[in-house]
């Protein structure tokens, strides 16, 4: 088993984010655990337009997550909403970086929250 796989401990709840309705307002798809690895620590990064951000949390999750998703730690419970919205510990995807080991055979996934 590689590094990557070894270091995905962890669980996480993620909600993927929808197309935006006729008003601009995104939907989730239902909640999936995930593993991961959760570092509480900021990391700073760049975002889209180049300006420097400071993220609450980095998390290298076992799968491609997109800009937007939202991810809470821990494992899924009964009564895990449908939507993340009405959650004050589920963190919105600000940035997603994948990086091949050296054979590219294996991508460690990055996610600043």
């Amino acid at each position: 088993m590689s590094v990557i796989k070894r270091m995905r401990k962890q669980k996480a709840v993620w909600w993927a984010r929808g197309d935006p309705d006729q008003y601009g307002n995104f939907s989730f798809a239902g909640p999936i655990e995930i593993a991961c690895r959760w570092d509480d620590s900021g990391t700073e990064f760049r975002n889209g337009v180049g300006q420097t951000e400071m993220s609450s949390a980095t998390v290298y999750p076992d799968r491609v997550l997109k800009k937007g998703d939202k991810l809470r730690k821990g494992e899924m419970e009964s009564g895990t909403p449908d939507s993340p919205s009405s959650l004050t510990d589920a963190f919105e995807v600000q940035r997603f970086d994948e990086t091949p080991n050296f054979k590219a055979t294996e991508f460690l996934y990055t996610a600043y929250l």
